[in-house]
């Protein structure tokens, strides 16, 4: 459906706007690359994609005529990997972002990881034991 191309390509445009502009805000409030470098490697790393997206997008909106060189949508789909790869290929960037994104957590010590819901529960029954005990008593 046309409608849907459209709203999906403003909302992909509009959802990366607004991540640029806030790694542009970080950038000038930090004054440190260091510390925005997970913002800018998303953002070379989202571009090709975003690009990608929504030049495929208008050209199937546009049919026939778009795959044609009489519109500029099969250059601008072929610019989108060129694009993927003029400022290192999207794959480093991602790992960049996936490095930042795991210096925030620390690994668990366990098998399984803390919100893993068998643990979870196992927990809380030792811990409300006493409740649990109580209601099951007046039942």
């Amino acid at each position: 459906m046309v409608q849907e191309m459209i709203a999906d390509s403003w909302l992909e445009m509009e959802m990366f706007r607004l991540f640029v502009l806030r790694t542009a805000w970080r950038i000038d409030k930090y004054q440190d690359y260091k510390k925005v470098r997970k913002d800018i490697s998303g953002v070379k790393a989202a571009m090709p994609g975003v690009y990608r997206n929504i030049a495929t997008r208008a050209l199937q909106i546009h049919g026939s005529l778009g795959v044609s060189w009489e519109m500029p949508f099969t250059k601008e789909v072929m610019e989108s990997f060129h694009m993927g790869l003029a400022d290192g290929p999207t794959e480093v960037h991602k790992v960049q972002v996936a490095r930042r994104v795991l210096d925030d957590y620390v690994p668990c010590d366990d098998l399984f990881p803390s919100a893993h819901l068998p643990k979870k529960r196992a927990e809380a029954l030792t811990k409300y034991a006493d409740v649990l005990e109580r209601h099951l008593e007046t039942q």
